[in-house]
């Protein structure tokens, strides 16, 4: 018995070229044909051609119809050409169970199985070497990549996935990546030659709402997210997640994972992942269990300060605690610092030994919560062991302070051990930090340091004495630096003093100076020493008012040096008749007198 018809409409289907063909045999079976030049209508897959059906055995057992050992062959839509044999079995309460021995689908093949129950289906593949490119645009229907992301590798695996009619409400993979390469368009987040594992099952509660979880391990290739690169091969990383994708809007919202990058990074929580918007991390609420910073500093805080000074810091020790993240920012910190060391050439400072606590908050958060919880909970304290700043050696302290977001404020007076002196700071505050509104406050005394280890630290010519005075009311406001009183300090065995201090742009490309200068009885002797070009004995006083200074290079001043009168020095003592003096002027276009 045969059927052919041009053209045939049902339920939705349009099939062209249909020709169908059944030779009975003995027993109710027979050898059963259906061949179709096109069919039009499947939504998942797109149209059909050239599909081709063939039952060499077709059994039929009551309500029950059997087929084994048949063959399927055709271009079948989006699912790609197939040629494979088949067994169907169409059971007495309605279903279909289908069965592919060599499927192929996305450049992968293997065993597909199919079982159909009315709208309902579901399939079950276990496929080698799978086009992961490829099987995005199958899956495209139901995940939607974002426009302009693009994929390629290869896995193999088992895969599954279920549905109601055109509408997918289950999917699931336990994979092993071969190779795993995808990028956007922008460039700012991409991944190359990326190796490990997948385990996902995804279920459909809308129709782009599907709660997932999984596990992806990772141990080759390199990921990049603008501006943090990272290499698997080197420190490899596992995730476990649940959450729930919303594939209209191209966004994962993790209600659990658990992160263990290999020797980095140990943390726990949940977080929001913007595939699509410009901030890949809005929203995250995360324990960190470890941060172990020898690696996590160049993985993830080097990339950010590659234009600073701190571009090569570098450091070791633990950091434990928990951070908070909100419209793309972090809104709070509270972290313990075990062991922990750092440095930077380039910027000339490094810490060792430090302990301690940062508690650190927004100001939204800061004001939310005051009154709320403890005050001690807005509180912090680092301890550490030494340091080097510039050269300058520095010894054990304790800093108790109090940060909220770009604000910072030292809790209670500190000294800071440096070479054998110090600097005793009283007061510290700096608000808006990084902002052109920043304002700083700085009280505090230098206690006496050995001005000759300050010179080799600093690569001066040795100069001795000693260095000590007061710092009182240093303030950065506008991008001014100015002083409420005098800055002084004891040098070569006399005293110099800073009044009327300006600095302008101190951090800027080209600073500027403006002050007035006392000096009062400096030993000649101790100063002159240090040059080759000889010896001058005695003491010296005067002032260089006026100063000013462009890029740190003098532009204009009035000077006037003497030797102080009643001077009972060598040199002093023989002009003890007379007074020396030298008066000095020069002006911002370069003219210049000197009379003495």
């Amino acid at each position: 018995m045969s059927i052919e018809a041009g053209r045939v409409e049902f339920e939705g289907l349009e099939i062209e070229g249909l020709s169908s063909s059944w030779s009975p045999s003995a027993s109710a079976q027979g050898a059963f044909t259906l061949r179709a030049a096109r069919i039009r209508g499947l939504a998942a897959t797109g149209p059909l051609a050239k599909f081709a059906l063939d039952c060499p055995q077709l059994v039929v057992a009551g309500d029950e119809v059997h087929c084994d050992r048949g063959r399927l062959s055709g271009s079948l839509g989006s699912l790609g050409v197939q040629d494979t044999r088949f067994a169907a079995t169409r059971h007495a309460d309605g279903r279909l169970s289908l069965g592919f021995d060599a499927f192929e689908i996305a450049g992968g093949r293997g065993r597909l199985d199919v079982e159909v129950d009315g709208p309902r289906w579901r399939a079950d593949a276990k496929l080698a070497d799978l086009d992961l490119g490829k099987a995005a645009g199958v899956a495209q229907p139901w995940i939607p990549l974002p426009a302009d992301f693009t994929i390629a590798g290869r896995a193999s695996g088992q895969f599954r996935a279920a549905g109601v009619d055109h509408a997918l409400r289950e999917a699931s993979a336990d994979a092993t990546i071969a190779t795993l390469n995808f990028s956007d368009a922008a460039g700012t987040l991409a991944g190359e030659k990326l190796t490990g594992a997948l385990r996902i099952e995804a279920t459909a509660d809308s129709s782009s709402r599907m709660p997932a979880r999984g596990k992806v391990t990772l141990t080759g290739g390199q990921a990049y997210s603008d501006p943090v690169f990272l290499d698997f091969a080197t420190h490899r990383a596992e995730l476990e997640f649940d959450g729930v994708l919303d594939t209209a809007a191209s966004r994962f919202t993790a209600s659990r994972f658990a992160l263990d990058h290999a020797d980095v990074l140990r943390a726990a929580g949940k977080a929001t992942l913007d595939l699509a918007g410009e901030t890949l991390l809005p929203a995250a609420q995360v324990h960190v269990g470890s941060l172990r910073l020898a690696a996590a500093l160049p993985a993830y805080v080097q990339p950010f300060l590659i234009n600073t000074a701190f571009r090569d810091v570098t450091g070791s020790g633990v950091v434990r605690g928990d951070v908070e993240i909100a419209g793309g920012l972090p809104t709070r910190a509270a972290l313990e610092l075990d062991g922990v060391a750092f440095g930077s050439e380039t910027a000339s400072v490094a810490l060792e030994g430090v302990d301690g606590r940062l508690n650190w908050f927004d100001d939204a958060s800061r004001t939310e919560l005051a009154g709320a919880i403890d005050d001690t909970l807005f509180e912090s304290s680092l301890a550490w062991k030494s340091g080097r700043l510039w050269g300058l050696e520095i010894g054990p302290a304790t800093l108790p302070f109090a940060t909220t977001g770009r604000h910072f404020r030292l809790l209670a007076p500190v000294k800071i051990p440096i070479f054998d002196g110090g600097l005793a700071i009283d007061t510290l505050r700096v608000r808006h930090a990084g902002t052109d509104d920043m304002y700083v406050r700085f009280d505090a005394n230098i206690l006496p340091i050995d001005v000759a280890r300050i010179s080799r630290a600093f690569g001066w010519p040795e100069f001795q004495g000693t260095l000590e005075g007061s710092i009182p009311g240093l303030q950065l406001r506008q991008g001014v630096v100015t002083l409420d009183g005098a800055l002084e300090a004891k040098v070569f065995d006399g005293r110099v003093a800073v009044r009327e201090l300006r600095l302008q742009e101190p951090l800027g490309k080209y600073p500027r100076l403006f002050a007035n200068i006392g000096i009062e009885g400096l030993d000649l002797e101790l100063v002159t020493r240090t040059f080759e070009f000889g010896t001058i004995t005695g003491r010296m006083s005067g002032y260089i008012s006026d100063l000013e200074t462009f890029d740190w290079m003098p532009e204009a001043f009035d000077a006037f040096l003497y030797t102080p009168p009643g001077d009972g020095s060598k040199a002093g003592s023989s002009a003890s008749s007379t007074t020396s003096a030298m008066t000095a002027s020069a002006s911002p276009a370069g003219s210049r007198t000197t009379s003495a």
